[in-house]
């Protein structure tokens, strides 16, 4: 082990916050948590709370150590415009115990030999008691959890993505944004371009793991998901996370967007070009998951099965999650394929490779046409055609020194695989390492979730911020930024 390892940035496990503890409102200023909220007037202190601010049914409002969310309409106009929307109220009353029982799918359903079944099964585990609202606190089944300090804006000359950080109605994360022609051949795109936004839920066994990372709210133990530490998520942990776009707009054409699931949302105006939020509709473009299967460990294997869904409102099921069309299913990045090969955009057709001996395509006649990743690995429609589920997730990692993509792989889209393709540096990113271990041993890993990487990257920026000053261990390493655009750098 690198000796460097211990000793990364090691004056932020150890800071005393007891002056901070409770005072979550000044903390949340200084994140731009609810900034609107700052200028309202203030409730007469004996005042019975409105109706809609009353305890839901169905929540527990426990005063929670982390803010909800960074962006939202001020209040009175919440109240007298938006009263119909849910308030996203962030759940993370982590397991303190690790939990006992792995779901079914992970014993009893063989991912390489019924991979559809599988990921079906993966689906219908994450629906069960979050739908329609994709609300943990409402379900009664079983513990879901989110993952705290997403809320925040990145600030600094390399931050994403841009404006970023949490909005109200939902708790949506701004993502990345969608190249012209990516979805298809009627999406032209705008300026600054559309957005991607993201909601993710974690199960019982990942919550336990985010519980010990954040049993104290004001020191973050980054040794929860590194294996080096006895830390990782365990078996039987399972992300599922819903991915939301804002296109298409004006004369753009997407086919299979019509008869949307939408969900009203506080949006910048575009990715990359406004700062400004607007209260607009975003329609359920993926669904993505990631099981933490023992079944993926050992030589050529990662521990980890990715799986997605590609929305299609052409195929008209009542309950309009189930226009979620299995993509496929990956557990590794078969590493020993250096074939350098793309579909461009617009998609056309789902070309699978059959050559992939550790991605499982589903081409069927409700799967809109897939641009996959690098040479037909596993990507949605959100992602890079140039990447893939795994040979991103395979970089999270605290801080980041390593990048998102290997270079060459933005722009996306174009009509020629990037040059680089293949070559020793390029296939960095389609190793398959074990879980919970980090591509380069100096840092933390964050065991395949960038957004856990983001929340501690989030919550140390914010806190040096307030420290007002700098640590010579920060300039021990050369940090990274956390960059997956399809627009040219």
């Amino acid at each position: 082990m690198n000796s460097r390892t211990l000793a990364v940035r090691p004056h932020r496990h150890g800071f005393s916050w007891s002056a901070l503890l409770g005072a979550t409102v000044a903390l949340s200023a200084v994140c731009d948590v609810a900034h609107a909220q700052a200028t309202a007037p203030a409730a007469p202190a004996q005042a019975e709370a409105p109706a809609l601010l009353r305890k839901p049914e169905g929540y527990k409002l426990k005063q929670s150590p982390f803010p909800d969310f960074g962006f939202m309409v001020p209040v009175d106009e919440y109240l007298q415009k938006y009263s119909d929307q849910p308030l996203f109220r962030l759940k993370t009353d982590f397991p303190t115990t690790k939990p006992k029982n792995q779901p079914d799918f992970v014993q009893k359903i063989d991912f390489r030999k019924k991979p559809l079944e599988y990921l079906l099964a993966v689906r219908d585990y994450a629906f069960d008691g979050n739908l329609p609202d994709w609300d943990p606190h409402k379900n009664k089944k079983r513990g879901w959890y989110h993952i705290p300090w997403l809320h925040p804006t990145a600030t600094g000359p390399n931050a994403y993505p841009p404006n970023g950080g949490t909005e109200g109605f939902h708790g949506l994360i701004k993502e990345a944004p969608i190249s012209p022609l990516q979805l298809g051949p009627g999406q032209k795109g705008k300026k600054g371009s559309y957005s991607v936004y993201a909601i993710t839920l974690v199960n019982d066994m990942a919550g336990y793991t985010l519980g010990q990372m954040w049993k104290d709210p004001m020191n973050p133990d980054p040794k929860a998901t590194d294996a080096r530490y006895g830390g990782g998520f365990p078996p039987g942990t399972v992300f599922a996370k819903l991915l939301f776009t804002d296109a298409p707009q004006g004369d753009d054409k997407i086919p299979f967007l019509e008869n949307p699931l939408q969900w009203t949302a506080y949006i910048t105006e575009n990715f990359s070009d406004s700062a400004k939020r607007v209260v607009g509709k975003v329609n359920l473009l993926q669904m993505d998951i990631a099981v933490r299967d023992v079944r993926a460990e050992g030589p050529g294997g990662t521990g980890w099965v990715f799986g997605t869904f590609a929305y299609n409102g052409q195929v008209k099921n009542p309950n309009k999650f189930l226009n979620l069309v299995p993509v496929g299913i990956m557990w590794g990045n078969d590493p020993d394929n250096t074939v350098n090969a793309t579909t461009p955009f617009p998609p056309t057709q789902t070309k699978v490779n059959p050559d992939l001996k550790q991605t499982i395509i589903f081409p069927s006649k409700e799967l809109p046409p897939q641009h996959l990743g690098w040479n037909g690995r596993l990507n949605g429609p959100a992602d890079l055609n140039t990447t893939s589920c795994l040979g991103c997730h395979i970089a999270a990692q605290y801080p980041a020194v390593t990048a998102l993509v290997p270079p060459g792989a933005v722009p996306d889209g174009g009509p020629n695989p990037p040059k680089q393709g293949g070559s020793k540096e390029w296939m960095q990113w389609f190793q398959n390492i074990p879980a919970a271990t980090s591509m380069d041993p100096r840092v933390y890993s964050t065991d395949f979730s960038f957004q856990v990487a983001i929340s501690l990257q989030n919550f140390y920026t914010v806190k040096t911020g307030l420290v007002q000053g700098s640590y010579a261990s920060d300039y021990q390493l050369d940090p990274m930024p956390i960059i997956r655009s399809g627009l040219p750098e």
